[in-house]
């Protein structure tokens, strides 16, 4: 039986002694669409915990943003006019490694994301569904980088989850919605949602933090 090493990286936001120094969330919105931006930018004002540090409209925007002001958190449209928004993301990884990416796009149920980066995507968002899904992720994120997570550091997930959970689990790491997933495994949406829900609770982890761990597990596939 493989064991599948369950990867939790060590919370950024906690001083030596174990002790929270987190005061806030810094965070970049990358976003070409002014009308959604003023529509959404509330919704994210609201949020406890998050300020919102800067806004742009071009990649090239948030990468200066990305490099100034070395954000906690970037939400990327990957659509924008000048290059994709996937470039906003790499030079968030050259900053830091200890940041996280959301990605908000229309092409949320096609996207990939690349092996490097897997490790600090955070969410993927529907536009469809933006606004309570990604306020439910934000806030997702404020907690799990609020508190020391204790969740094991190694799991055999091929002993916990069967044959269908891992195939399920598989296909969230590559970044599909759970109606791509159904028609992948030719089954109906709410039997995903069972799956990924019998998932949480066998290993005992969140929405937000399943998707991270399923990204790791495609990496190590």
């Amino acid at each position: 039986m493989r064991l599948v090493r369950l990867w939790f990286l060590a919370d950024p936001w906690q001083d030596d002694e174990g002790g929270s120094v987190m005061t806030q969330i810094d965070c970049v919105l990358v976003e070409d669409q002014s009308m959604f931006v003023e529509l959404l930018l509330p919704v994210l004002k609201r949020i406890s915990g998050l300020n919102i540090a800067a806004t742009a409209e071009t990649g090239a925007e948030g990468i200066q943003h990305v490099i100034d002001l070395n954000p906690d958190l970037l939400i990327l449209d990957l659509s924008l006019p000048d290059f994709s928004g996937i470039n906003v993301a790499e030079a968030l990884h050259n900053q830091s490694a200890l940041a996280r990416f959301i990605v908000l796009s229309g092409q949320a149920t096609s996207f990939i994301c690349p092996i490097h980066l897997r490790p600090m995507l955070h969410a993927v968002v529907d536009k469809n569904r933006a606004f309570d899904v990604l306020r439910d992720e934000i806030k997702s994120f404020i907690g799990d980088n609020s508190d020391v997570s204790s969740l094991p550091e190694n799991l055999d997930v091929t002993d916990a989850l069967t044959s269908r959970e891992l195939e399920v689990l598989a296909l969230v790491g590559q970044g599909c919605s759970n109606k791509t997933i159904a028609e992948t495994l030719s089954v109906a949406v709410g039997t995903v949602e069972v799956h990924r829900r019998n998932m949480r609770s066998k290993l005992g982890i969140s929405g937000s933090e399943l998707i991270r761990y399923a990204v790791m597990y495609g990496h190590e596939h």
